[in-house]
């Protein structure tokens, strides 16, 4: 049987001098005993003294109960061991001392001094035992939290990458982005990309990524406006347990987990002015700082950023920093809208169909022309992200090897691209002679040269190749 441990302290109390100094020459081999002749007197010993980790009390006492006092000592330490010593005839007493008062154990008069010794002993190794549970319980838990973080990671990272390595396109816009991009890929040089909403910033990005050296390790993407500002510093740059309430261990930050790998800063512009300070470090010096950390971390991560925003304009608004824009924007790409990269709405239609096809385990006969002519239609203000949503939905609400048809579009789809037949065809068939006439008058003139007609008609080249495309000139 383990002996006791001397430095542990046990609160003896109990009105009548000769009990106590039984209690004590019982105890005081053993323990550090403090006595008191009152629950009074005892609840003062117990507020001065946070180490008492057993109380041994009477039931009997004048003013105050031995229930009575164990039961003011719950708020003070609810996990203090209670032992009351009591008479045959207290038993009611006792239920109440049980049931409130949280009494670990209960000793009947006249008491053997082995008796007093064991119950300690006993209440010891169990609340050791507790603690010790609770302690793996916590270490567990906090293990499991920082697991599933990292895995979270991997899991996106694995996902991503099966669904998305190729880009669809048809247009020489993109085909000039892409041979760019190839350029700069073997380099570390950061990389701002720009574009509205929806036009495939992350999936440049991670082809930026694929055609590195880092290819082999991860790619982290993160959307800098989807974090609360309070977790921030810890969620980029990581945290030491203890560095904070709910720290229960080490943390690794974005940046850390994506060493030697490459980070992608989704919507850069809607970083907070106390990230932008700190990104700035990591862009300058290639190391980061966790939270509560006493020194700093060296990182080997190739940054690419993305924004919808004029963050130039920011700059000079002065809620972007001014350092940190020359500092991301040392390679800068600019991704033209759909609307003006039409030629790439065919090849990705056929795309999206295939892809929602397999999600929706529903497969479909293809497109009509109808919906097709649609499709090139439409301006596509939410860009490849909205075109995309609209075949899904086609392909969830189309009958299974059916062709998608034109009643399967979105209401605002066929608002804005009304098909011959409709009411509104006359305007429309006159609107289309008009714009068949303009393009081919503007070609003519200008000896069939796309680059100088699509000038004169105050249009981007893919929007006139689409439109020579559709009017089969």
């Amino acid at each position: 049987m383990a002996a006791p441990l001397r430095n542990k302290c046990v609160l003896v109390v109990d009105d009548e001098p000769a009990n106590l100094q039984k209690l004590k020459r019982t105890l005081i081999g053993d323990y550090v005993v403090l006595e008191a002749r009152s629950g009074e007197q005892a609840l003062e010993i117990l507020t001065s003294h946070p180490d008492i980790e057993v109380i041994i009390t009477d039931q009997r006492m004048p003013n105050m109960t031995g229930v009575e006092f164990l039961g003011k000592t719950i708020e003070l330490n609810p996990d203090i061991i209670r032992i009351i010593l009591t008479g045959f005839t207290d038993v009611q007493d006792l239920m109440q001392a049980i049931n409130t008062g949280r009494v670990y154990r209960y000793i009947t008069k006249p008491w053997e001094p082995e008796a007093i010794r064991q119950a300690i002993r006993d209440g010891l190794e169990r609340t050791t035992l507790i603690k010790e549970n609770e302690r793996l319980a916590r270490e567990l838990k906090a293990a499991n939290e920082k697991l599933q973080a990292e895995n979270l990671i991997l899991k996106t990272e694995v996902n991503r990458k099966y669904a998305s390595a190729e880009i669809v396109y048809a247009s020489t816009a993109m085909q000039s982005i892409l041979d760019l991009l190839r350029k700069i890929s073997l380099s570390d040089i950061a990389v701002l990309i720009q574009g509205e909403t929806g036009t495939g910033k992350e999936r440049l990005a991670r082809f930026i990524h694929e055609q590195s050296r880092r290819k082999q390790n991860l790619f982290v993407p993160v959307n800098c406006g989807a974090i609360p500002r309070e977790l921030v510093e810890s969620e980029f740059f990581g945290h030491v347990k203890g560095s904070y309430t709910g720290a229960s261990y080490d943390k690794k930050g974005l940046f850390e987990i994506a060493h030697e790998g490459t980070i992608f800063l989704d919507e850069i512009g809607e970083a907070p002015p106390e990230l932008q300070v700190k990104l700035l470090r990591v862009l300058q010096e290639g190391e980061i700082l966790p939270v509560g950390a006493g020194t700093p971390r060296k990182v080997s991560v190739r940054v690419v950023a993305s924004t919808n925003r004029d963050l130039r304009a920011e700059v000079a608004r002065m809620s972007f920093r001014q350092d940190l824009f020359f500092r991301l924007n040392a390679f800068s790409i600019l991704i033209p809208p759909l609307r003006e990269r039409a030629e790439d709405i065919v090849p990705l239609t056929r795309e999206f169909v295939d892809r929602a096809s397999r999600r929706q385990n529903k497969p479909v006969n293809g497109y009509t022309q109808q919906v097709l002519d649609a499709l090139l239609a439409y301006d596509w203000p939410g860009n490849v992200r909205e075109l995309e949503n609209e075949i899904e939905r086609m392909v969830i609400l189309a009958e299974p090897e059916a062709k998608l048809d034109y009643d399967l579009l979105s209401d605002h789809v066929k608002r804005k691209t009304m098909p011959l037949g409709t009411e509104s065809a006359p305007l429309r068939i006159a609107t289309g002679d008009l714009e068949r006439l303009l393009i081919k008058e503007a070609l003519s003139r200008n000896d069939w040269n796309r680059t100088r007609a699509a000038q004169v008609l105050g249009i981007s080249r893919q929007s006139l190749i689409a439109k020579i495309k559709r009017y089969d000139l």
